[in-house]
């Protein structure tokens, strides 16, 4: 499928497809259905991956209460990017990779103002309306105009969504969009109770009862902070080696405990109780086990399972009056927009451990699938994509480029299998514990799955893919064509990454697709197309007497193809301003267009050495 986002779509809704239940339940059914443009503080997303929650889960199912609406549009872990803004929008533009979020934000109120909280005081009470601002008003319709609800403030099981900017959290393009999506609920629920309710120190014991995707996003913030003793407490024993890779020391598998309650196991492991224990199943018998399996008199146990049927949990209260404290948790006490750029920023060096949750991937049209494993007990989390999938080698079967135009080009229609399937072929079956190995070396990151321009080549040979109606309007790749106006120093570089990015030998190299789309707006120089000449070539004017052969490598994400637009883009800026003045018009292009594309390293390493004069280009 390929997909652009043009800004004729603005103020214009959407016909896409989204997985709709209309029963509770009953299975998804994909369905065309109109998503409507953003009104004010509100952003309209293309959703590029999404993966299943159990609190979506909890909302299939319900069958009565003022939440069990339908037909309604679940999911709410996604990442997207954005396509179009509404009136009021600040901080957001077209093409920002974003994280929408179910826990709000406003940043205005007492609470959000306030450190000691993530509550927001102005939306936090509302979880029954469609629309954070509008109430019951909803973005959707089906194909016979029926209002069609959303969940949580998300519905990410869409290829589009408008999603109000209170939940929306604009992430660095350079992390992976499958790990990306998880910091969008479990992962960051995880994590921060342990960093931010409960405030695990260097050499404290911990209990996690329940481990699934919060459980071990749990216990990796345990690890994170030097939690000496990690315990782990799960009816399903395979879940025991998973968390050894987030940091998990014990384990106790509740059907083995013979006569003995678990909070006694893991008293007599720890010499009295736990400093911290962590609830993440939502039974109020375990939440008053976490708690008496805590220690006298500093024992603190966090609350992070919803629990299922509203029951009532009865403690101790001497226990209380000892010394041991519980603490509920939503969203695990970050503040969105403050918290998740620092997860992201933690992951990308490295510090933060983010492979193992995804035990299986699915197309989007497979969703109910990822009910059946989640319902069943057989996986941590299932992502679904339609347009950034993985092969069955473990690799992006994508490549995406981003200029002001933003589009999406999917380069594979290939079957995604979960890594243990039988149906996969003995040579290409790896085992569970490798797949994450296999994703963090060789999945590409957001940066360079919208930055690539050059890896989508034209052939006349492929068929053009299916467009969502009212989506698009048509123009032609360029790439080719610019090949032949490069200096030699950027033909020599082409010919290095042509050779190294192609496949091997063993492996099916993925069709070319024909790009057809173009925004209203190219990048840097490039005219705009008018209607009566959609097909015309759009051709980027680039001054031929920028060399760039000294284009800076030495970076965090040396993409050949992204350092040379960037540095072609920031040398075009200066010398814009050099001659013209730091107010012409003129140059406000190159500037917009460098500092969407440039990573902020990159452009900090330029600066300085403009500075100190060891700049490795023409100004």
């Amino acid at each position: 499928m390929f997909t652009s986002f043009s800004s004729c779509n603005k103020g214009k809704p959407i016909r896409c497809k989204a997985a709709i239940c209309r029963k509770a339940g009953e299975a998804l059914v994909i369905e065309e259905i109109q998503v409507d443009p953003p009104q004010a503080y509100e952003v309209r997303i293309k959703i590029i991956c999404t993966s299943l929650c159990h609190t979506d889960i909890t909302y299939w199912k319900l069958t009565h209460g003022p939440r069990a609406k339908f037909p309604k549009i679940l999911g709410h872990e996604a990442v997207g990017v954005v396509e179009s803004i509404g009136e009021h929008v600040d901080g957001f533009k077209q093409g920002d990779v974003v994280l929408p979020v179910f826990y709000p934000q406003c940043e205005e109120c007492k609470d959000c103002k306030s450190p000691k909280s993530n509550w927001c005081a102005r939306f936090c009470d509302d979880f029954l309306s469609n629309t954070r601002r509008y109430g019951t008003s909803s973005r959707f319709k089906d194909s016979s105009g029926e209002i069609i609800h959303h969940h949580i403030y998300v519905s990410s099981f869409s290829e589009y969504t408008v999603v109000d900017i209170a939940h929306l959290v604009k992430i660095s393009p350079e992390i992976p969009v499958h790990k990306a999506a998880l910091l969008s609920c479990c992962v960051s629920t995880g994590i921060g109770a342990a960093w931010k309710v409960a405030g695990v120190e260097e050499g404290s014991t911990v209990a996690i009862f329940g481990l699934g995707a919060v459980g071990l996003a749990v216990a990796e913030g345990a690890r994170l902070h030097g939690a000496s003793k990690i315990i782990g407490v799960d009816l399903n024993p395979d879940k025991f080696e998973i968390g050894k890779r987030f940091g998990i020391t014990d384990f106790i598998n509740t059907a083995s405990c013979g006569e003995k309650t678990i909070s006694q196991v893991i008293k007599e492991m720890t010499g009295g109780g736990v400093d911290y224990s962590f609830e993440c199943i939502g039974l109020a018998s375990l939440m008053e086990e976490a708690f008496n399996s805590s220690r006298t008199g500093s024992g603190k146990t966090v609350i992070l399972g919803m629990e299922k049927n509203a029951s009532p949990i009865s403690l101790d209260s001497r226990a209380i009056l000892r010394g041991r404290s519980v603490h509920g948790s939503l969203f695990g006490g970050l503040k969105p927009k403050l918290d998740i750029p620092i997860l992201v920023d933690r992951y990308l060096k490295k510090e933060l451990n983010l492979d193992g949750f995804i035990t299986h991937e699915i197309s989007f049209e497979e969703i109910n699938k990822a009910f059946d494993l989640l319902v069943e007990g057989n996986s941590i989390r299932c992502i679904m994509t339609r347009h950034c999938r993985f092969s069955l080698c473990g690799k992006w079967s994508d490549r995406s480029c981003q200029n002001l135009n933003l589009t999406l080009v999917s380069l594979s229609s290939e079957k995604i299998l979960c890594l243990s399937d039988p149906r996969r072929s003995e040579e290409s079956r790896r085992p569970l514990t490798s797949m994450a190995e296999s994703v963090a070396s060789q999945t590409p990151s957001l940066s360079e799955q919208y930055h690539l321009e050059k890896e989508v080549k034209q052939d006349t040979s492929a068929k053009p893919v299916e467009v969502a109606p009212e989506v698009t309007s048509q123009a032609e790749d360029v790439s080719t064509d610019k090949a032949s106006e490069e200096s030699p120093a950027e033909e020599a570089v082409s010919a290095v990454e042509d050779k190294s990015e192609s496949p091997p030998a063993s492996e099916e190299a993925p069709p070319s697709v024909v790009v057809e789309d173009s925004a209203d707006e190219t990048p840097a120089a490039v005219e705009e197309s008018n209607d009566d000449n959609a097909s015309e070539e759009v051709v980027e004017e680039t001054p031929d007497e920028i060399k760039l052969e000294t284009a800076p490598a030495d970076f965090r994400f040396p993409t050949t193809n992204q350092t040379r637009h960037c540095f072609t883009r920031y040398i075009e800026y200066h010398r814009c301003v050099a001659a013209k003045g730091d107010d012409a018009p003129e140059c406000d292009k190159f500037s917009k267009f460098y500092r969407s594309l440039c990573p902020g390293e990159w452009v900090d390493k330029w600066n300085e050495q403009r500075e100190n004069g060891t700049f490795p280009g023409p100004l």
